[in-house]
């Protein structure tokens, strides 16, 4: 896979909507692939409330990231921890290490849930007492009675 090719991919699998509520400060992080059939740059940036995906240098970053696409694909999936693999040397990182996890945490696709026997019912359960409430609110509301009762009930006693 070519470089162009490779990082069209990747922004269209993780670029296109990114969980914005994990970022919380502006930066510029630049990603060097270092695979030998689609070595190359890309940047993402969060600037002013936008965030950008483009295949260019981004010179003024706050973090530059060394990695091979096979293991920044693992991490954006989230198979595979960045700081492990930080540690372990498999990526650098240098300037804002923040910059770089908050950059991934937006980026990170979640796991697909898989319904297992439990979930399903859990969900059916949680349905159901969606529905219940539903009705319970669309129901006419009792006139309140209580009150005329027990003055009544107070004058037999007398």
């Amino acid at each position: 896979m070519t470089y162009i090719e490779k990082f069209e991919h990747l922004k269209k699998t993780y670029g296109k909507k990114p969980d914005m509520t994990k970022l919380t400060e502006d930066f510029a992080a630049q990603i060097t692939m270092t695979d030998d059939d689609c070595h190359g740059i890309f940047y993402v940036a969060y600037l002013n409330g936008t965030l950008a995906v483009e295949p260019y240098d981004y010179h003024d970053n706050t973090v530059a990231v060394t990695v091979n696409s096979v293991l920044l694909e693992e991490i954006l999936k989230g198979k595979k921890d960045p700081v492990e693999a930080y540690n372990a040397g498999e990526l650098e990182a240098t300037g804002n290490l923040g910059h770089a996890l908050m950059m991934i945490g937006a980026l990170k696709k979640e796991p697909a849930k898989r319904k297992t026997p439990a979930r399903k019912a859990a969900e059916k359960v949680e349905k159901a007492v969606k529905e219940v409430k539903e009705e319970v609110k669309a129901a006419p509301k009792a006139k309140k009675t209580a009150p005329k009762a027990s003055k009544a009930k107070k004058e037999e006693k007398k």
